[in-house]
Order: structure tokens, then C-alpha cells, then sequence
């Protein structure tokens, strides 16, 4: 599995535990009546959307602290392949400078060869399911993650993310850090990824979460 295997699919758990969040928030809480005009075209009805923040988020070292105390109460031997968030659709630079989310983290045990899915919102860790699992590459040490997510959305906007944002207007931020050693040169990385809901533009970085070197930087949708 490739790491843009991994990446659409953690993605797609965290926003499917957000959809969860933000429907029991809707059923039981105030609700407001809204207009939706089906005819507008897509850019239009894009820039109507609202930041959707509903909860308390932290950055990922904050977050891996408890996620790391439920992964060793699955499998001692439990170690970090990967950890990752989505921002709520809409959010300003400034909303996202704190680089504070809710996270899903994959832990690996070598004795189960199992992995686990952790999602952490606020502060409670939840283990939302476990699979069985043959890795391939070497998984590095976490002591070699340096990089902290505030750093990692800092780097982004100050690479261009500030001018993305201001020419989309309504984007989705994405970030992934990947502590198994796919390129097989001993560095784990970030990827964080800016996505226009608009035309599905996309501006996408990956650092070094140890050094903080930026390694590359692609814009996709030009």
C-alpha cells in the first residue's frame, strides 16, 4: 500500500468520524433554517460554505500522547506508522496557524502484525478498529519526530499556502505524517496538502519532520 493509498484512507475516517460529530451536534442541538440554491454553479456554491469547526483540536505531538497510551493498551509493542487531519472546509490561514485538529493515528504491532486506527478528538483516544497487517519497510524510531503540526501548516502558508487561500477562498487542508521508511533513506516526512472545493486546485508540501527541510513542493490544477 502506497502512501497515497494511506492518505485517502485515513482521510476518509477522520472526515467520516467528523460527518459523525456534526450530526449528532445537528440532532441535538439548535437547529437553523438555510437556503440552498441547487442552480448556482460549483465555484459559487463553494464560496458560500462556512468554517465547520464543532470541537476542540489539538496539534499532533498533543494528540500522539494520547493515542499512544491507547495503542500500548492494545499491543505493548505498538508503534507509530502514521498520523494524520483534516481541517474543516473554509478556515482562514489565521484559523489554521495553531495547527490544532482532531487526529486519527496507525499503530503497528510487529508481535500481532496487526495494525490499529486511534482517532483522538478534544482529548479522548478512541480505538476505532484494528486489521491485519505484513510491513514491508522499516519503521523509524518516533524520537526522530521533531516537527510539530503548528510548524508543518506554518511552513505551507509561508510557501505559498497565504496566496492559495486568498485566490480560493474556501480550501480543505489535509496533513500526513509517515514514520515508515518507504523511500528507504532513514527520514520520516509530513505531507500537508491545501485543496480548492472550488475547481479541486491543490497545493501540496513535503517536509522532513526532523529537520524541517522543505523536500518538495508541488501545485497541481495550474
Amino acid at each position: 500500500m502506497n502512501r497515497l493509498e494511506w492518505i485517502l484512507g485515513i482521510v476518509l475516517v477522520v472526515l467520516l468520524i467528523a460527518v459523525a460529530v456534526v450530526s449528532l451536534l445537528f440532532w441535538f442541538g439548535p437547529r437553523q433554517s438555510a437556503t440552498v440554491q441547487t442552480q448556482d454553479p460549483l465555484r459559487e456554491q463553494a464560496l458560500k460554505i462556512e468554517p465547520t469547526s464543532v470541537y476542540e483540536g489539538n496539534t499532533a505531538k498533543v494528540a500522539y500522547a494520547a493515542a499512544q497510551n491507547e495503542a500500548q493498551a492494545w499491543q505493548a509493542d505498538a508503534e507509530l506508522l502514521n498520523a494524520s487531519a483534516t481541517w474543516p472546509q473554509g478556515a482562514s490561514a489565521q484559523q489554521l496557524l495553531d495547527g490544532e485538529a482532531s487526529w486519527g493515528f496507525i499503530f503497528y504491532s510487529p508481535s500481532a502484525q496487526e495494525i490499529a486506527l486511534i482517532s483522538v478528538v478534544e482529548d479522548e483516544a478512541t480505538l476505532v478498529s484494528t486489521a491485519a497487517h505484513t510491513q514491508e519497510n522499516p519503521v523509524l524510531n518516533v524520537s526522530g519526530w521533531n516537527l510539530d503540526s503548528q510548524e508543518v501548516v506554518r511552513s505551507l502558508l509561508e510557501a505559498g499556502g497565504n496566496d492559495f487561500i486568498n485566490q480560493e477562498q474556501v480550501t480543505t487542508l489535509t496533513t500526513a505524517l509517515f514514520t515508515d521508511d518507504q523511500e528507504q533513506n532513514g527520514r520520516m516526512e509530513w505531507q500537508a496538502s491545501l485543496i480548492s472545493l472550488a475547481n479541486g486546485r491543490a497545493l501540496t508540501l513535503r517536509i522532513d519532520a526532523t529537520s524541517g527541510e522543505i523536500l518538495d513542493r508541488q501545485t497541481i490544477g495550474d
